[in-house]
């Protein structure tokens, strides 16, 4: 076997359980590090070439750890900006689990984005008002996707709720995708009021507005970095994970920055230079209160000459709104 190849036996791996919105055949490993999902060689392409070309966009993907073949031999190959990460997982090894009855084909590893909290509260928003890709979508399929847009946030807002699991403090509540379909332009905000809900229950009102704002900064990060690309992205996803677990989550405050409200203006290169350095320099800080990702790259490309991609940032932008009125709601 090459150098910088790894196996990963399908016998130990195990069904992906509590998703917030449900992807059918995902997997996990025994140490729920790495996080596994059939896929199309379109979204592997993606994802490796963003690591060449876009390596700043990279950092709000999952990390690429490679393909595995499934149905026989199991093998990952590394991406070299993934081999450690990998090498860690290896390293880590977890109690057997009979493996679960997998389709041929094959699936993309990526490091699993709830691995390392207590009790992750997960929000999978989904973006965009066209949710597929007018050149190659069947007729029948866009004008149902067209009507979904049509009744929900998606067509009024650019996203929508597609589920979420929330810790209530003895067990996960699961909202799956029809829940999100019930919200319209008005009542959006109570659906993200009740995600956010538990940022009240363990922290103080200050420390609870402070990590909404840092959520925020978060995805206007996302959307500065593509008000800066060309691409084309449909039925993509932002994905905010916060501790749920109030005890954990009052402990890793201590170590959460208390970032400034956002701006709206896009940052300058040396701004973004700076802010990549200060990234280089926190990556040995304990395990952070918070994640917010980009995720599910199936439908996604990068377009040069074609602009940037509206139909993503619209949904960007107004999740910054609602999220602004939600901190104005804590704090008044």
């Amino acid at each position: 076997m090459a150098e910088g190849t790894k196996t990963l036996d399908i016998s130990t791996l195990k069904t992906f359980e509590n998703a917030a919105a449900g992807h059918d055949g995902v997997l996990s490993d025994p140490s729920g590090q790495l996080f596994i999902k059939p896929c199309t060689q379109a979204e592997v392409d993606f994802y490796q070439q963003t690591l060449i070309d876009h390596p700043g966009f990279a950092e709000l993907m999952p990390a690429f750890v490679g393909t595995l073949s499934l149905g026989a031999p199991a093998q990952v190959v590394d991406s070299t900006a993934a081999q450690e990460f990998l090498q860690r997982n290896q390293a880590q090894k977890g109690p057997q689990f009979p493996g679960p009855k997998v389709a041929a084909g094959t699936a993309i590893v990526l490091e699993n984005l709830e691995h390392g909290f207590t009790h992750p509260n997960v929000l999978d928003l989904k973006l965009g008002s066209c949710l597929y890709d007018p050149t190659s979508t069947a007729p029948e399929k866009a004008a149902r996707l067209d009507k979904v847009a049509s009744e929900t946030t998606s067509g009024s807002l650019n996203f929508r709720i597609a589920g979420m699991k929330v810790w209530n403090g003895m067990s996960f509540d699961i909202y799956d995708k029809l829940y999100g379909r019930n919200f319209n332009a008005d009542n959006i905000k109570d659906g993200l009021a009740t995600f956010f809900a538990g940022l009240s229950v363990g922290l103080k009102t200050d420390d609870a507005a402070g990590l909404l704002e840092t959520i925020e900064a978060e995805v206007s990060k996302a959307r500065h970095s593509l008000e800066r690309l060309e691409s084309r992205m449909y039925s993509v996803s932002l994905l905010i994970i916060y501790e749920g677990d109030s005890t954990a989550l009052d402990a890793l405050m201590g170590g959460v920055p208390k970032t400034p409200r956002v701006q709206e203006k896009a940052p300058t290169l040396g701004e973004v230079k700076q802010s990549e350095e200060e990234e280089e320099e926190e990556e040995d800080e304990p395990p952070a209160a918070y994640r917010v990702n980009m995720i599910d790259f199936a439908h996604a490309t990068w377009t040069p000459g074609q602009g940037k991609d509206e139909n993503i940032i619209a949904g960007l932008k107004n999740i910054e709104t609602q999220m602004d009125q939600l901190i104005s709601r804590l704090v008044d």
